[in-house]
């Protein structure tokens, strides 16, 4: 008999989240007529708006009608509104506005009237905080109460409810590139939380994709409080979610109104399979140079010490014109100090990137260089205080290919696995990788599949709180791999052994062993028992920093 390995895997494979192709033989359907609203402060609508409607256009049988107005204020009372009729003719109305200060509870209600009469509708990010009338009846349309944001910081979104139509394709877990995410006060009992991300300023989890049936009429509403930035926006993986969610709105999300999916070009990655060398490797750990082009971003390169001053090079198979580059650190959330320099011949250089200053974590850059054979990035300094280590560099130029397929990535996924040593009789498998789970440290399953794994941000190289979590992985489709996140446990420091029992994990988190409870079944733990204190000894936090003193660099 062959028996399966699950593997939670550090490959980052992108969500397949494409549409179904409406098959030959069956009528075309009448377009839905869509409305999208747009205008108010602190976006760029400009932009939005046409890479929403083209989105939509190119995923679904749907006609997108754009009405952006009131400039840039926040009190605007645009015309649209004015009309009686307004929403006449529309199967449904995308409200992509931001107007706050526009506070008279008789607007709200005419905005609400044809909603509350039946009509389905979309509400996206600063609609949220639309229309603050000193009553609850816009936030009751929308699904939850919601009145500030947090800082902009690019944050996972991970799917709560992998059965819900909407979130079928959207798999465990999506990597959103930018985002402000929205704190919410109050989600309202006729809202069903479909996804949520970390806050990580307060550490608790907060819905960002849901729906909610509105009024007596029970009106389908979508609502989502992801995309305040164009990254964000324009990604597919976002505009997937928002076509299903608006089809969904409208009881059309079907083969019938879903579109063909069509190829994604991107940038051809030119320096994949290239030589690298480095001023020096963390050989013991085999963290090579070649690791950085190897496409595999599993493996890494890493210098032998923390100095600055390291660096990293590849050599070109022949000179290229290139536009831009893309560089993978090995923390994406820490500020990387570093020059990005070119050649022609491998002895006259030119910095092509300056980020000597970078006070960002922004580490995708333009830039134009004809005629180059070699790219070299040399490392200043990574404030959160790790070595010089790059998951994998991407170097582009004009030449556009096909998006990685799904065949593509499982081929990746072999090529990974055959690092893999398992014993005769067994299988490898990825059960899941991030962005649904990064840093695992131990895996406990349940009796019914589901999977907790414990993750921890320090590593090795560090005790700091508040960065252990964790997350219960369950597959709902049978097909051996994750498709819902849960986040268990959202902060526990250290977590390591695991042990599921009945309706509790038994958790090591030194120096205490706790047990976890899940009272109601939602995969999120509902109490904490201590059931065994100070396991270590006083003396070990002191050793521990005396460890760490050995391998800090002499002053």
């Amino acid at each position: 008999m062959l028996k399966r390995v699950l593997v939670i895997s550090t490959l980052l494979v992108p969500p397949l989240l494409a549409c179904h192709a409406t098959a030959a033989d069956e009528p075309a359907v009448k377009p839905l007529q869509v409305l999208l609203v747009c205008g108010g402060c602190c976006h760029d609508y400009d932009r939005q708006k046409e890479m929403i409607a083209k989105g939509l256009e190119e995923r679904a049988h749907v006609q997108v009608t754009v009405v952006q107005q009131g400039g840039t204020a926040t009190t605007s009372k645009i015309a649209l509104y004015e009309k009686e009729n307004w929403s006449e003719g529309f199967d449904v109305v995308i409200h992509d506005e931001c107007f706050s200060d526009a506070k008279e509870p008789d607007w709200t209600a005419r905005i609400l009237k044809p909603h509350r009469a039946g009509l389905p509708a979309v509400v996206l990010h600063c609609a949220m905080h639309c229309y603050r009338d000193g009553t609850d009846e816009w936030f009751k349309f929308c699904g939850v109460t919601s009145r500030r944001h947090g800082a902009a910081y690019a944050h996972e979104v991970l799917n709560r409810d992998a059965e819900h139509p909407v979130m079928a394709k959207f798999g465990p877990a999506w990597a959103n590139p930018a985002g402000e995410l929205y704190w919410i006060e109050k989600v309202w009992d006729t809202a069903h939380p479909l996804a949520v991300s970390k806050n990580k300023e307060k550490g608790n989890d907060e819905v960002c994709v849901w729906t909610n049936e509105y009024d007596t009429k029970k009106t389908r509403v979508f609502g989502t409080t992801i995309g305040h930035h164009n990254e964000t926006v324009g990604h597919p993986a976002y505009l997937d979610l928002l076509t299903r969610g608006t089809l969904w709105a409208c009881d059309k999300l079907n083969d019938k109104y879903l579109k063909p999916a069509k190829p994604r070009l991107v940038p051809a990655n030119l320096v994949k399979g290239a030589k690298a060398i480095a001023s020096s490797e963390e050989t013991g750990k085999k963290n090579f140079a070649m690791n950085a082009v190897d496409g595999n971003p599993a493996t890494r390169w890493c210098a032998s010490g923390a100095s600055k001053g390291e660096w990293w090079q590849v050599e070109f198979k022949e000179p290229q014109k290139v536009t831009g580059c893309r560089l993978d650190w090995e923390n994406p959330g820490a500020v990387y100090h570093y020059i990005v320099e070119t050649s022609p011949d491998g002895k006259n250089w030119k910095t092509a990137v300056d980020a000597a200053d970078n006070k960002g974590k922004e580490y995708t850059h333009k830039f134009e260089a004809p005629d180059l054979r070699f790219l070299r990035v040399t490392f200043l300094e990574n404030e959160s205080g790790g070595w010089a280590s790059l998951w994998e560099v991407s170097v582009f130029g004009d030449q556009l290919v096909p998006a990685e397929t799904a065949d593509t990535r499982r081929a990746d996924e072999k090529a990974l696995l055959a690092e893999v040593k398992v014993p005769e009789g067994f299988e490898a498998t990825i059960f899941a990788a991030p962005p649904a789970v990064n840093y695992p440290v131990f895996v406990a399953a349940a009796p019914n599949g589901d999977l907790y794994v414990s993750v921890d941000k320090n590593g090795s190289l560090d005790r700091q709180p508040h960065r252990g979590a964790i997350h219960r992985l369950r597959d709902v489709d049978g097909d051996g791999r994750a498709d819902e996140v849960q986040l268990f446990v959202p902060d526990v420091d250290s977590p390591r052994g695991l042990v599921w029992d009945h309706d509790r994990l038994y958790v090591l988190h030194p120096p205490h062993l706790s047990a976890f409870i899940d009272k109601n079944g939602d995969g999120v733990a509902d109490e904490q028992q201590i059931l065994v204190k100070e396991i270590t000894l006083p003396e070990f936090a002191s050793l521990i920093d005396y460890l760490e003193s050995l391998s800090k660099p002499a002053k």
